[in-house]
């Protein structure tokens, strides 16, 4: 008796999770009517083809209003430095014109390390995410730890501001990739002292460029 429900079922889920709002991860895309129904064969083929069919125009436009969102790091040869591991958390970015308490949207939860020296000016690549389309504002992360390996002995700096926020205003739409380079100014950020100790204050710009999907 309860066979004939699947596919309403499945498709009332769908619908309900589609009206909920984008999804901060990708979204997967409907498959053609014979494909879901050979994957449901509880439930008519002909039955199946005609919901889907029916409901694909209203499903895909919503799973649709999506870009994608690369972060990356610049680094850069520092003299007397051969490298500096930041690590950090909680990356998020700010939707413009979304309701208070939802305006932050979280991108990577988990910690990243990324290593701000390189032999020459080149970026590290933090990773992807698929967000709403819309005006971003600000980006904001969690500094959790830095290791600095100055004159070939690597040491802890303190972290002055465990807390980074950004403003830099930028689009995410489903015609193009948004790349932002975070870019950290070494010189500002890394103090040493004459004990040896070091403090790392992070100051940085974003950089924003955009990219081709392929």
């Amino acid at each position: 008796m309860s066979r004939p429900l699947a596919t309403p079922v499945i498709i009332f889920l769908l619908i309900l999770a589609c009206a909920s709002g984008p999804a901060l991860t990708s979204a997967p895309v409907l498959a053609p009517a014979p494909a879901a129904a050979a994957a449901l064969p509880h439930y008519s083929t002909a039955s199946t083809a005609l919901l889907l069919a029916t409901l694909s125009p209203l499903l895909n436009p919503c799973l649709a209003e999506s870009g994608l969102l690369h972060l990356r790091v610049r680094q850069r040869p520092v003299e007397g430095v051969s490298s500096i591991q930041v690590t950090v958390k909680n990356i998020e970015v700010q939707r413009v014109g979304a309701p208070q308490g939802s305006d932050w949207l979280t991108v990577f939860k988990e910690e990243k390390t990324f290593d701000l020296v390189g032999s020459e000016q080149g970026e590290a690549v933090l990773g992807g995410k698929t967000l709403p389309e819309g005006l971003y504002s600000r980006v904001q992360l969690d500094v959790v730890s830095v290791q600095v390996t100055l004159k070939g002995q690597k040491k802890p700096a303190k972290v002055a501001s465990g807390r980074l926020r950004e403003v830099r205003s930028f689009d995410i739409d489903m015609s193009t990739v948004a790349i932002l380079t975070l870019d950290f100014d070494v010189a500002r950020s890394l103090a040493v002292a004459d004990s040896g100790e070091i403090q790392f204050k992070p100051v940085a710009r974003l950089l924003l460029r955009r990219g081709g999907l392929g």
